[in-house]
C-alpha cells in the first residue's frame, strides 16, 4: 500500500476493488486510521443499502461541516456534493466502503468527478464491484490509483512464509493448498484452519503450531475441499448451477450462463456479479465479451460434486455449448470440448479445418484420440488420421496397432469418398481429399495420389487470403469447399503432404514449391504469431514454437528432396541449417516429419565417407524402422557405404539382405521401388553379374529415364558402347534429376570413347565433372567402369578440360567397378567345353584341337575375365550370361 500510495502523485482517486476475503477494509484502517477530528481528518462511510441517493446524502452530511458552499437544497443529490465539495475549507480523506451495494454507471461517474473538483477532498473507495471506476471511460478523464486482487493476494513466498512463521510442518498437502489458493487469503486461513485452538496457541508472537493431537488429522487440502462444499451450502441454486459448470469448463461467457441458467439476462447478470463478489467465479481477462472461471481453489471440490449431481447429458449440453462458442479462436479447447460431449461430427470439422493447430498440442491431444470409440473413428476418419499422426511418432506402439488404425482409417474414407474425386462437396472435401492423397501414396496407388494431389495444389489459396473462421453448424460458403485457405490451421499439413507425394512420383518442383510455401508460412507464424493465446485458448505451444516445429520439417523435407534429386551439397547446407535451429530452440518436426532429414544425413555421410556420421543416422531412423515410408533409400545409403569400405560385392549381399529383412516389417512403396532395381542391378553390373542385372531391368518394362540410363549401363559394361551411347543420349536433362544428369554424362563419356568418338567423350566427362563438383557427387564416378574412365579422364585433362583424375585414383581398389573384355568365339567355345569336361585333354578332345591349343584359350579366358581358375572362369561367365545361349560341343 505504500508503495502504490508513494507513486501515485496528484491522484485523489484511489479504488481498493477486490473479492471477500482479501483484507480490504482492514488494510485501508491500518493505512489511513479513522481519526475524524485531527489535522488531516479521515472520515469512514459505510453503505448498507443499494440506493445511490443514500449514499450522496451521507457524502452530503460529512462534509457540510466542512465546506463555506452555501445551501442548495434544490439541486440534485449528487450536484449538491459536488458543490459542497469545491467550498470546502480544510482537506480531507473520504473512505467510502462496501461500495459494492452502491456501484451504478452513473454512480461511479459523478464520484470520478467528486474526486476532481477540490484539491482538499481525497476520495479511497472499497468495494468487492464497480461498475466504470476502474475502466477506461474514467480513466480517460480520471487519474484512478487502483489497487485490486492481485495486489492484495500473497504471493508464493510469502504464503510460504506465513506457514513458516505458524511453525506449520512441511508437507505435500500444505504446498498444493497454498498453491492452489492462489494468494486468496481467505482461502489460505481457510486451509491451515487458523481459527482452531486444537491446532494452535496463543504466545507472545501470536498464534503458533501447538503439534498436539489434533496434528495428525491436520490435511490443508482436505480443509480446502471442506471450505468449497461448506460454500456450496451458502449458495442459491443459480449461484450453485454456475459454478458447477464453471468447474467442468475453462470459462464461461455471460450467453453461455443465461443458457445454463435458462434465464434472461438481467438474472444471470445478477448472480455472475454476486459470485465474482464473493470469489468463487473470476473474470478473465480478454478482448471480446467479458467471461468467467472458477476460482482454482474451489474447482476440483466443484468438479468431482458436479461429477455425482450433474446429469451427463447435461454436462455433454454444457460441453458443446462453450465449444460453438470457442470453435473459431480456440479450436483446441472447442476440439477437447467436443470430444467431452461425443459430438464426434463437430469435432472432426474442427480438426479438419485445424488439424496442424490441434495435433501440434501432443500431450493433450493424444489422450483425447484414444478416447474416442471405434465406431466413432471408423465414422469420423479424420480423427483416425490424427490418431495415426501422433502414434506413428511413438517407438513403443505396436505394428499391429497401425495396421488396425491405418485398415479402420481406408474404410472409414472409401465410405465418407465413395467415387473419390467427384464426390459431391461439403465443408471437409478437400481436408478428406488430403487424407485420400496420403492413403494412396502409402498403398502405392501413384496415379490416384497424383490426381489428388493436382487437385488440392490448384485450390490452394495465395498467402494474402486470411482465414476464414469456422463455426460448427454455421453454413458454409460454396467457395470455402473450393479452397483452402493458408491461415487456417492445416495449412501445413497440406503442403507438406503435397510435397510429400510430389517426391513419391518425382515431381520435384511441384516437391520444392510447396515445402517452400510451407517454410514461408512457418517463419510468419515465428515472427507474427496469430494472436497469441486467446483467453479461451487451452493451448500449451504457442505459435512460435508450432511455427519453429513446423521450420524444422519444411527443411527436413527440402534436404531430403535435395538428397533425392543429387543436390548433395545444398542439400547438407540445409542439413546444417536444420541443425542449427535445433540447437537453438530444442523445435522437434510434428510427427514423423524429421525422417526425412535423417535419410539425407545417411546419403550425405556416403557420400562423404563418414561412417560415423552414417550411424548416427541409421540409429535414429531405427526407432521407426517399421513405418518409415522410405526405408529403402536408407538400406542403399547403408550399401554405399558398405561399397566403398568393403566392396562392390559384399555392398550387394548387404541390399540384398536389408531389403528382404525390411521389407518383412514393412512393405517396399511403389515410391521408392525403382530407386532399389535401379541401384541393385547397377550393383550386379559393376561386379560382371550381367544376368541377374538384365532381369532386374526386364522384370520392370518401364522407360522412364532411371530404367533407360540403367540398361545404358548394362550395355555399357557388357562391351556395346554403340547400344550403350544411343541408349544414355535418348535421356535429356528435362526430367532428369541431377544424379540421372550426371550418370548420363559419364556413361556417354565411357560409351563414346570405345566408338572412337574422343571429342565428345571429352566434352561429356567434362560437363559430368563439374556437376559432380557443383552438386558433390563423387560417389557418381564409382558406377562406371575404372579403366575406361580413367583412361577418358586423362584425355580430358591433356585437353585442358577439368582434372577428375586425382577424384577417379581416389575409389577403393575394392570398390572400383570393371568391364570384361569380349571373348573371341574360339575362347567361348572353349570355355563352354571346360564346363562340360573338368581337364584340358577331354576338351581339346571336343574340340578337335590339341591341349596345348585348349590351354592357351583358358589362359586368355582368365585374363579377359579377371580370374585365376576354372571354377572362378565358370562362375563369372555365367553371371555374365556368356554360357546362357552357348552350346555344348559334341565329341
Amino acid at each position: 500500500m505504500e508503495e502504490t500510495a508513494g507513486s501515485a502523485g496528484m491522484q485523489r482517486l484511489t479504488l481498493v476493488c477486490a473479492p471477500t476475503g482479501f483484507g480490504k477494509t482492514t488494510t485501508i484502517a491500518d493505512w489511513l486510521g479513522d481519526d475524524a477530528d485531527g489535522t488531516f481528518p479521515v472520515r469512514w462511510l459505510h453503505c448498507t443499502q443499494r440506493d445511490p441517493v443514500a449514499l450522496w446524502d451521507a457524502i452530503a452530511a460529512v462534509l457540510r461541516p466542512m465546506s463555506g458552499a452555501p445551501q442548495a437544497e434544490a439541486l440534485e443529490p449528487a450536484a449538491r456534493v459536488l458543490q459542497l465539495a469545491r467550498g470546502l475549507e480544510q482537506s480531507l480523506t473520504l473512505v467510502i466502503d462496501n461500495y459494492e451495494l452502491a456501484t451504478a454507471a452513473s454512480t461511479d461517474m459523478a464520484l470520478a468527478e467528486l474526486s476532481s473538483v477540490s484539491p482538499r477532498l481525497t476520495l479511497v473507495v472499497i468495494g468487492r464491484r464497480v461498475t466504470l471506476l476502474d475502466g477506461p471511460l474514467v480513466t480517460a478523464t480520471t487519474r484512478v490509483r487502483l489497487i485490486g486482487a492481485d495486489d492484495l493476494r500473497l504471493t508464493p513466498a510469502e504464503a510460504v512464509e506465513l506457514a513458516e512463521s505458524l511453525r506449520i510442518p512441511s508437507s505435500p498437502s500444505l504446498t498444493a493448498a497454498l498453491e492452489r489458493s492462489d494468494g486468496w487469503p481467505l482461502v489460505v486461513r481457510a486451509a491451515l484452519n487458523l481459527g482452531s485452538d486444537v491446532l494452535y496457541n496463543d504466545s507472545a508472537d501470536g498464534r503458533v503450531w501447538a503439534d498436539g493431537q489434533g496434528a495428525a488429522l491436520f490435511d490443508p487440502l482436505a480443509n480446502l475441499n471442506a471450505f468449497a462444499m461448506a460454500s456450496l451450502e451458502i449458495m442459491g441454486e443459480d449461484a450453485k448451477k454456475i459454478v458447477l459448470a464453471a468447474s467442468h469448463i475453462d470459462s464461461l461467457s455471460l450467453t453461455h450462463i443465461r443458457d445454463v441458467l435458462e434465464s434472461d439476462d438481467a438474472t444471470a447478470l445478477a448472480t455472475v456479479q454476486q459470485l465474482t463478489e464473493q470469489g468463487y467465479l473470476v473474470p478473465v481477462p480478454g478482448p471480446g465479451a467479458p467471461e468467467y472461471r472458477c476460482h482454482r481453489a474451489m474447482r476440483t471440490a466443484f468438479a468431482e460434486f458436479a461429477t455425482g449431481s450433474v446429469a451427463h447429458a447435461d454436462r455433454k449440453r454444457l460441453y458443446r455449448g462453450r465449444a460453438v462458442e470457442v470453435a473459431a479462436t480456440a479450436p483446441f479447447t472447442a476440439f477437447r470440448l467436443f470430444c467431452a460431449a461425443e459430438d464426434f461430427a463437430a469435432a472432426e470439422a474442427v480438426l479438419a479445418h485445424n488439424f496442424a493447430t490441434i495435433t501440434d498440442e501432443v500431450d493433450g491431444c493424444l489422450p483425447i484420440l484414444r478416447a474416442v470409440p471405434e465406431e466413432a473413428l471408423h465414422a469420423h476418419p479424420t480423427l483416425t488420421a490424427a490418431l495415426l499422426f501422433e502414434e506413428y511418432s511413438l517407438p513403443g506402439i505396436a505394428p499391429s496397432r497401425l495396421g488396425y488404425l491405418l485398415s479402420l482409417w481406408q474404410s472409414g474414407l472409401q465410405r465418407r469418398l465413395p467415387d473419390g474425386l467427384t464426390t459431391s462437396q461439403g465443408h471437409m472435401h478437400l481436408q478428406l481429399l488430403c487424407e485420400a492423397m496420403v492413403m494412396h501414396r502409402v498403398l502405392g496407388n501413384l496415379e490416384e495420389a497424383k490426381q489428388i494431389m493436382h487437385h488440392l495444389e490448384a485450390r490452394l489459396s495465395p498467402a494474402s487470403v486470411a482465414a476464414t473462421p469456422f463455426s460448427p453448424g454455421a453454413p458454409v460458403p460454396a467457395e470455402t469447399s473450393r479452397v483452402a485457405l493458408t491461415g487456417s490451421g492445416s495449412a501445413p499439413v497440406f503442403y507438406r503432404e503435397i510435397a510429400a507425394t510430389a517426391l513419391s512420383v518425382g515431381d520435384f518442383g511441384r516437391a520444392r514449391r510447396n515445402l517452400k510455401r510451407l517454410k514461408r508460412h512457418s517463419e510468419q507464424k515465428i515472427a507474427a504469431p496469430w494472436h497469441g493465446f486467446p483467453h479461451a485458448s487451452t493451448r500449451t505451444v504457442t505459435d512460435a514454437e508450432a511455427g519453429t516445429n513446423w521450420l524444422v520439417a519444411a527443411l527436413a523435407e527440402l534436404a531430403f528432396a535435395d538428397m533425392i534429386d543429387g543436390h548433395v551439397r545444398r542439400a547438407g547446407e540445409i542439413l546444417f541449417e536444420l541443425d542449427e535451429v535445433v540447437a537453438a530452440t530444442g523445435a522437434k518436426a510434428p510427427g514423423i516429419a524429421w525422417v526425412g532429414a535423417e535419410v539425407a544425413r545417411a546419403h550425405l555421410a556416403q557420400e562423404s565417407g563418414d561412417v560415423d556420421l552414417l550411424t548416427v543416422a541409421s540409429d535414429r531412423l531405427a526407432l521407426v524402422g517399421d513405418r518409415l515410408e522410405p526405408w529403402p533409400l536408407l538400406v542403399i545409403a547403408e550399401a554405399a557405404s558398405v561399397r566403398r569400405t568393403r566392396g562392390t560385392e559384399l555392398a550387394l549381399a548387404h541390399l540384398v539382405s536389408g531389403i528382404n529383412d525390411g521389407s518383412r516389417l514393412a512393405p517396399i512403396s511403389k515410391s521408392w521401388w525403382h530407386y532399389v532395381v535401379n541401384f541393385e542391378a547397377m550393383l550386379n553390373s559393376s561386379i560382371g553379374n550381367l544376368t541377374r542385372a538384365a532381369e532386374l531391368l526386364n522384370a520392370d518394362q518401364q522407360d522412364s529415364p532411371p530404367f533407360r540410363l540403367e540398361r545404358a549401363r548394362l550395355a555399357l559394361f557388357s562391351g556395346n558402347d554403340v547400344e550403350a551411347l544411343l541408349l544414355a543420349q535418348s535421356v535429356g536433362d528435362p526430367g532428369a534429376t541431377k544424379r540421372q544428369r550426371v550418370d548420363r554424362r559419364l556413361i556417354t563419356a565411357v560409351a563414346a570413347w570405345g566408338c572412337g568418338r574422343k571429342t565428345e567423350a571429352i566434352a561429356a566427362l567434362n560437363a559430368a565433372g563439374e556437376l559432380v563438383d557443383k552438386y558433390f557427387l563423387p560417389a557418381m564416378l564409382v558406377s562406371q567402369p575404372f579403366e575406361e574412365l580413367r583412361e577418358v579422364a586423362v584425355a580430358t585433362r591433356d585437353a585442358g578440360g577439368r582434372d577428375i583424375v586425382e577424384a577417379i585414383d581416389d575409389i577403393p581398389e575394392k570398390s572400383r567397378a570393371h568391364r570384361y573384355d569380349r571373348l573371341t568365339e574360339m575362347e567361348l567355345r572353349t570355355l563352354v567345353a571346360i564346363t562340360e569336361h573338368r581337364n584340358a585333354n577331354l576338351a581339346a578332345a571336343s574340340l578337335f584341337v590339341t591341349a596345348g591349343t585348349v590351354k592357351k584359350h583358358l589362359a586368355s579366358v582368365y585374363r579377359k575375365l579377371g580370374v585365376r581358375d576354372r571354377d572362378a572362369a565358370i562362375l563369372r561367365a555365367g553371371r555374365m550370361g556368356l554360357l546362357e545361349h552357348a552350346e555344348l560341343p559334341r565329341g
